[in-house]
């Protein structure tokens, strides 16, 4: 086999946030605000990515960042499914390689309780 034959894996996957929520605690059966951190060359491309997101249902807010790149944070409020992630993975890998960006990750605060956060620090 030829190495060109080799596609990449996407490193983040619906399934590997669905384990992330589980592994911290947070509460599978309710809404999460998860964020996707793009990153693209110029405000152009950045708004333009922007624009097919807010299109697409998601919140996007634009800013500036270090060393002339803009950042597009999308936001993606829902329930965890992993088809719905794999699909938000993908609409980000879309919009990167359309606009000469770059998929950066995602974060999401837990959804539990004090009491459950302390619980798993207490175990770590």
């Amino acid at each position: 086999m030829d190495n060109r034959d080799i596609k990449p894996t996407n490193l983040f996957s619906g399934a590997q946030v669905l384990h992330q929520l589980k592994r911290w605690g947070s509460h599978l059966d309710e809404k999460h605000e998860i964020t996707f951190w793009l990153y693209f060359p110029s405000q152009n491309f950045a708004h333009q990515a922007g624009q097919r997101a807010e299109a697409a249902g998601l919140h996007v807010d634009i800013t500036e960042s270090m060393h002339g790149q803009w950042l597009c944070l999308i936001t993606c409020t829902h329930i965890p499914d992993e088809m719905l992630m794999d699909g938000v993975f993908k609409f980000c890998d879309e919009l990167v390689s359309s606009f000469q960006g770059q998929f950066d990750g995602w974060e999401s605060p837990l959804m539990t309780t004090p009491e459950e956060i302390n619980e798993l620090l207490s175990r770590a």
